[in-house]
């Protein structure tokens, strides 16, 4: 009976391991590839700059430095420094997702910040007290705080989120405690290796960001806002700032990807759990399946050793 069963278990194992698990898990790769355009004018990898020593599509400015064989930084850790780097696109209006890498330290143990933020605003490259970026912007804005200026009942490093509306300031005297539509503690300081998010927004709809804080780590849900809907021709940026206390603040790699219109319009979309990008959705699906075939295969196999021991034992016996 268990040799049946495990003859059984062995053939449906190859036959879906042959036959059906890479077909399915290649008709997902190709549906998202097919749906997914890359927004190249907003891609920001090594080296950076082109033949002719310029940075294409994107400007940077204050106390930015762009290292070419490492990362952009936009703050060094040192005091009252700010930089900034700005697409010079405007992103699609009615759904895009921007994956960054980025790393935050420095030297100081207890005292260090401010923070770095991420924009997509009307407006550009105009330097302020928002984590390097204007105040009353109009947009999004979320933030990478490392500094309490009030007390609170969180942790700090946080993250959090604002809609600017261009006529309401910042709270930067509480850590945005007026505009916070949504947060999550999340330790990216002085880790090992470099972080990273995901943001992505449709219209109408939601932000979602998410995290992952290490390169082996599960995404986390950071926050989602719903029912927004952000100005038409916006920019990306990344901005930093320090005051009396420093850190560094770098951007390592950004990366941009938008539907075509007819997969928008049937897109299933649930901010509310987990998002892994877009281009590791399919490959995770399909390892995942395979391992829980292996287990249920190697499960079979240890009942039948099993009983081919005890029928050994009792055949002694008698």
């Amino acid at each position: 009976m268990f040799g049946s069963l495990a003859k059984v278990a062995g053939r449906a194992l190859a036959l879906m391991l042959l036959a059906g698990v890479p077909s399915l898990a290649a008709a997902k790769a190709d549906s998202i590839e097919t749906d997914v355009h890359r927004l190249r004018a907003f891609t920001l990898e090594l080296p950076y700059i082109d033949e002719g020593f310029q940075m294409r599509n994107y400007d940077y400015g204050g106390d930015a430095v762009v290292n070419t064989m490492e990362r952009i930084r936009l703050t060094p850790d040192l005091p009252s420094r700010m930089g900034y780097v700005w697409s010079t696109s405007t992103l699609p209006d009615d759904y895009w997702k921007v994956d960054f890498e980025f790393r935050i330290g420095g030297k100081g143990g207890y005292l260090y910040g401010d923070g770095m933020g991420f924009f997509v605003t009307k407006e550009r490259g105009i330097p302020g007290p928002v984590f390097g970026n204007k105040d009353y912007f109009n947009g999004l804005g979320i933030f990478f705080d490392t500094y309490p200026n009030g007390k609170h009942d969180f942790s700090v490093p946080f993250v959090m989120g604002m809609l600017g509306d261009g006529k309401t300031p910042y709270d930067g005297a509480h850590d945005g405690d007026a505009n916070r539509l949504g947060m999550c503690e999340a330790y990216f300081r002085n880790l090992k290796q470099n972080s990273k998010a995901s943001v992505t927004y449709l219209k109408g709809s939601f932000v979602n960001v998410q995290l992952q804080l290490q390169p082996k780590d599960k995404w986390i849900n950071c926050f989602t806002i719903t029912n927004v809907t952000l100005p038409e021709n916006s920019y990306l940026g990344f901005t930093a700032l320090t005051g009396d206390i420093s850190d560094n603040h770098d951007v390592i790699d950004v990366r941009a990807e938008t539907l075509r219109p007819e997969a928008l319009k049937n897109y299933n979309f649930m901010p509310n759990v987990p998002l892994p990008p877009m281009a590791k959705a399919a490959t995770g699906s399909y390892f995942g399946t395979v391992f829980k075939l292996l287990l249920v295969a190697g499960a079979c196999g240890g009942l039948f050793v099993a009983y081919k021991k005890y029928s050994a034992e009792s055949a002694r016996r008698f």
